[in-house]
């Protein structure tokens, strides 16, 4: 009687509808079309705002001479697939005039999506945008745009950010992709400090991983986790021509904290960079700022800190001067086995400030304890390499020497300064004597 009843019940409910693929093209209409390769749909937003549902995999034609599609502010609100179509490249072009506008964004409800095998350029601000419900105290802990992949993408030419990632947007993964010529919106001649716009600007999303991309010619820094971001994974990446590489952490606005979490304000906590090369920088190569337990090792810096700050770069946090804000220092870092190669310039420093805040002064600084580093390798063309600690006003003093900041940080024990080539066109070791085998040697994407 039990398995009858129980059969019953299951012949009575609804099958789930069936996953469906989706082909528009450039060719195609979205009045007659059916969405197959012989009919496909003629845009993005029609499949998107009136076709697809949970589980759908929406294919773009990327034909030759017919594969750009001239669409801005698409929106994915349905967990799915958006590719091109197999061995094609498909490229959703917006115009950067267009105001407020993003190429594609991924809502709440799209959490689980893949975005891959596109090309996606313009806009006033971002290639793709990660959304969130998140505001403060809102009380439920879930409120982003989760367990995305964003796989195999070349976005270039965008307003703002390549990618923007915000709170409680977690577990977003980007891989194998090449990201470019952020900044569109800046005429020439717009001054470094009033540029803002990143290859990937992740503010409070958590367990994101960065693995295998080409970050190049950006205006600001290549890529960089703040705002309480937790348990980042950028490994394997190629950043060059930017205004910096990597930042861990940096300086979060206080609205944009879970202080439930994250009650001392820590910009990035238990961040890990690994084998990435990083070359040709403005300012700094790898920097923590408020950073807790981060580790940085196996990385090689190339050529960074041209202007201003160094290679290993500890900064400073103000997080707008407001009185209920951390501003805390990073604490027990780990950074090991790193190949860096100047030409001139610092190769590591620690920052230090008095300032003013609420009518106030008040002292800040970039570390807590020691900077952790050991078994790296430094070498500088333009002369030794220079090490400079600020706190406590020491950056008055002249920088040290290897041997110096050995004894005064009881840091870098195992370190030494060598002479060693770098090509530039792999990020591939070429000699380093003295070196022992696998410090800071890195395979990066060969793009």
């Amino acid at each position: 009687m039990l398995r009858t009843l129980l059969l019953a019940i299951a012949l009575a409910a609804p099958a789930s509808a069936a996953a469906n693929d989706w082909i528009v093209s450039t060719l195609g209409s979205d009045d007659g079309g059916k969405g197959t390769v012989a009919k496909p749909f003629r845009t993005v937003r029609h499949v998107l705002e009136r076709i697809a549902k949970e589980g759908d995999t929406v294919m773009l034609r990327g034909i030759p001479g017919n594969n750009v599609y001239a669409e801005c502010d698409l929106r994915v609100r349905v967990k799915l697939t958006l590719r091109s179509y197999p061995g094609e490249l498909a490229h959703i072009r917006c115009a950067p005039g267009i105001k407020d506008s993003v190429v594609l964004q991924l809502d709440r409800e799209a959490s689980g999506s893949t975005v891959a095998d596109l090309e996606l350029s313009g806009s006033e601000y971002y290639g793709v945008k990660l959304n969130t419900e998140w505001y403060r105290g809102g009380g439920e802990k879930e409120r982003g745009v989760s367990h995305v992949l964003l796989e195999n993408l070349r976005i270039h030419d965008t307003g703002r950010d390549g990618i923007k990632i915000t709170p409680k947007a977690d577990h977003i993964t980007i891989r194998r992709s090449e990201i470019w010529n952020t900044g569109a919106v800046y005429p020439p001649g717009t001054p470094q400090d009033d540029k803002n716009a990143d290859g990937i600007d992740n503010v409070g999303g958590s367990n994101m991983v960065v693995e295998d991309n080409y970050i190049h010619d950006i205006a600001t820094t290549g890529l960089y986790f703040k705002g309480g971001a937790r348990d980042v994974l950028v490994q394997r990446n190629r950043i060059e021509n930017a205004a910096a590489g990597i930042r861990v952490g940096f300086d979060t606005s206080p609205e944009f904290f879970d202080i439930d979490e994250n009650p001392r304000y820590y910009e990035a906590i238990g961040g890990v960079v690994r084998n990435n090369y990083i070359r040709n920088t403005i300012y700094a190569g790898i920097a923590l700022h408020g950073a807790k337990d981060a580790t940085v090792t196996n990385n090689t810096i190339v050529d960074a800190a041209r202007k201003g700050q160094a290679a290993l770069f500890f900064g400073l946090t103000l997080q707008d001067g407001d009185k209920e804000a951390g501003r805390p220092a990073s604490v027990n870092p780990k950074i090991e086995r790193n190949l860096v190669s100047q030409k001139g310039g610092n190769c590591v420093e620690i920052r230090w400030m008095i300032t003013e805040i609420e009518s106030k002064l008040a002292v800040i600084s970039a570390l807590e304890g020691s900077p952790g580093t050991d078994y790296n390798t430094y070498y500088s063309a333009g002369g030794r390499c220079r090490f400079v600690d600020d706190r406590n006003g020491r950056g008055l003093l002249p920088a040290m020497s290897l041997d110096t900041w050995r004894k005064s940080e009881s840091s870098d024990l195992h370190s030494i300064e060598a002479p060693f080539a770098i090509d530039e066109s792999t990020g591939r070791l070429m000699h380093a004597e003295g070196a022992s085998a696998g410090r800071g040697v890195i395979e990066p994407p060969n793009r």
